[in-house]
């Protein structure tokens, strides 16, 4: 598809969840909401979010375990930098320039490392829909929570059998494919070796599942720093509602998807549509903030430059 019409497409769909966001929105209420956020929680939160990214250099380190060893320091400042990328662009490039780093300098298979990423993807599906379930379960039983639940349960079954299968008969690809896509191909799936060691698995899985109990504990600071009285299974219904908005295409730092998942994801909690809103910018910015920061640190040190990470990219 042509780039111009694919952004123009992204700008359309974009535009249309703007409307949902602010079509009956009272915009003095919402600077009145915004006003009642106490800026002492500012730092918990920037704490809190550090933590969660290092974790997901934690993850990848377990799952790069065969391949290559760097610094978990290292990988942990990559997975912040790789977050704020793909928040600030478009198609999520910072999972590719994470695989294209990683391959570059330590000399190895770049596809096998972004096979490696994708791969990492999937524990975040079942992380998502784990806390999905049990949000509803203990505090919310709508109709439309359910059907949502039940859905993402038969996406990450469905998820879950295609991976394994196209891992197992990836070497079948020579009898249908040519030479390059086969090369492609095995090069991706090698990315998934760790089903080979259901003990790595299992370890990368629970720091997964760590990487999102600070997700919901970044919501319950901000949550907190309003001053409202919400239960805490609140933020695991959230953070899967966000998580699966997000997957809708649109532009750079996700606007109109994320605003509208979290509004509606709180309206089910009687929670005004300001009121959400109003949460939904603030821990968006820090969130983008924070890591905009590291991120620059990171391609600074490493003699980066934006033009560079655009070559690299479009390889």
């Amino acid at each position: 598809m042509n780039k111009k019409i694919k952004n123009i497409i992204l700008l359309l769909i974009t535009l249309v969840f703007l409307y949902f966001v602010f079509a009956d929105l009272d915009i003095k209420q919402l600077f009145n909401d915004m006003k009642q956020f106490k800026i002492i929680y500012i730092l918990p939160l920037i704490i809190s979010i550090i933590i969660s990214l290092s974790f997901r250099g934690l993850v990848f380190k377990q799952l790069l375990k065969k391949t290559v060893n760097p610094p978990l320091i290292e990988l942990a400042h990559l997975c912040i930098t790789t977050s704020a990328l793909n928040i600030v662009l478009p198609a999520r490039v910072g999972d590719i320039f994470r695989a294209f780093y990683i391959g570059q300098k330590y000399k190895t298979d770049k596809v096998k490392i972004f096979g490696t990423v994708m791969f990492e993807r999937i524990f975040d599906v079942m992380v998502i829909f784990t806390f999905l379930l049990i949000g509803i379960c203990i505090y919310h039983r709508n109709p439309i929570a359910v059907k949502l639940c039940l859905c993402a349960g038969i996406c990450v079954i469905i998820g879950i059998i295609l991976t394994l299968f196209a891992y197992k008969f990836s070497n079948k690809a020579e009898d249908i494919c040519s030479s390059f896509i086969k090369r492609s191909c095995n090069s991706f799936f090698k990315g998934f070796e760790i089903i080979e060691s259901p003990k790595d698995m299992l370890s990368a899985i629970l720091t997964s599942f760590g990487i999102w109990i600070f997700e919901c504990l970044n919501f319950y600071i901000v949550i907190a720093g309003f001053g409202l009285n919400i239960h805490w299974s609140v933020t695991l219904f959230i953070i899967g509602f966000i998580a699966l908005a997000c997957m809708i295409p649109s532009t750079s730092v996700y606007v109109g998807p994320y605003q509208i998942a979290i509004i509606y994801a709180f309206s089910m909690y009687n929670t005004e549509r300001e009121q959400a809103l109003a949460i939904s910018i603030v821990e968006q910015s820090v969130v983008i903030i924070t890591t905009s920061i590291i991120a620059l640190i990171f391609l600074i040190k490493n003699n980066i430059s934006y033009s560079e990470l655009k070559q690299d990219i479009k390889k």
